[in-house]
């Protein structure tokens, strides 16, 4: 993470909500959109019978200034704007992917002020998630007809592309699958983060984005409920109260507590309304001066 200095952060600001928040990205990517959620994108899965699951390294440093540059140059704007705007977004870091990081092929990167590393986008910009959805476009279509070809659904959050499978298939296939899905992202400059590569065959648990999608529709995992639960337990049991509870689980204030499991709360609504409803209620006992 990063943290742009205050006058370039309103600059990247104004992009994000004058530019970037009118641009469309591709149907199968689902984060940093308005009116989607995990759910939508774990709903696309519900009752598969196969899952595969991959992840990419170093995912906002493999998109580069060009990548940067031609989704601006795609929007109207001119070439000297296009690349103005690519270089207020984009930061140079000398280590990453290891992708070609010249800017120059024919030695002018030897002259005085030139620069020739290549920016990227970077983490902490607050107009890097919508860039990275935009740039990754054309890789969200190669992958979308890759999956409609074998009949596989495909959905992608970030850096998280989840495929799956309703018919059956062998591991094997699914091995061949995974092959292809990786030459595809090499190709638009992704390169595979293969410790994230997992294939679930039918009988297995599966998750995605930590939702269950085992059956018909996306449920709160188990862990997710425990957490909620252990934490008002404790809180409401008279012998442990807010503030012992809080320096075990090492929160800053009883502040940063609430606010936590309020999220959760938050989170779980769209999820498993009547399982929220309950752990809301006992929320709602806990006295924050205990």
């Amino acid at each position: 993470m990063c943290a742009p200095h205050p006058s370039l952060l309103k600059m990247q600001r104004w992009i994000h909500k004058n530019i970037l928040m009118h641009v469309h990205s591709h149907p199968a990517s689902y984060a940093y959109k308005e009116k989607t959620s995990p759910r939508d994108a774990a709903a696309m899965h519900a009752g598969c019978k196969w899952m595969i699951k991959l992840g990419a390294t170093n995912f906002f440093e493999s998109i580069l200034e060009p990548d940067v540059y031609r989704v601006f140059r795609e929007m109207g704007y001119q070439a000297l704007v296009a690349f103005e705007l690519a270089r207020i977004c984009t930061r140079v870091r000398p280590s990453g992917n290891p992708v070609k990081t010249d800017r120059f092929k024919d030695g002018m990167g030897n002259l005085p002020c030139k620069n020739v590393a290549i920016g990227h986008l970077p983490q902490g910009a607050a107009t890097s998630p919508l860039l990275s959805n935009l740039v990754a476009r054309t890789l969200d279509h190669s992958l979308a007809e890759f999956a409609n070809s074998k009949d596989l659904a495909y959905t992608r959050y970030a850096d998280d592309l989840t495929f799956s499978s309703f018919g059956t298939f062998n591991r094997d296939g699914a091995e061949n699958i995974v092959r292809e899905i990786y030459e595809i992202m090499r190709a638009h400059g992704l390169w595979p983060n293969k410790s994230k590569t997992k294939i679930i065959p039918p009988g297995a648990r599966k998750v995605v984005l930590g939702l269950l999608v085992d059956g018909h529709v996306p449920k709160l995992s188990k862990e997710f409920k425990a957490e909620v639960r252990t934490h008002i337990h404790f809180m409401l049991r008279p012998d442990v109260g807010v503030s012992n509870h809080r320096k075990a689980r090492k929160f800053d204030n009883s502040w940063g507590l609430k606010n936590f499991i309020f999220g959760k709360l938050a989170y779980a609504q769209a999820i498993e309304p009547i399982w929220t409803s309950r752990m809301r209620d006992l929320f709602m006992k806990i006295d924050w001066d205990s």
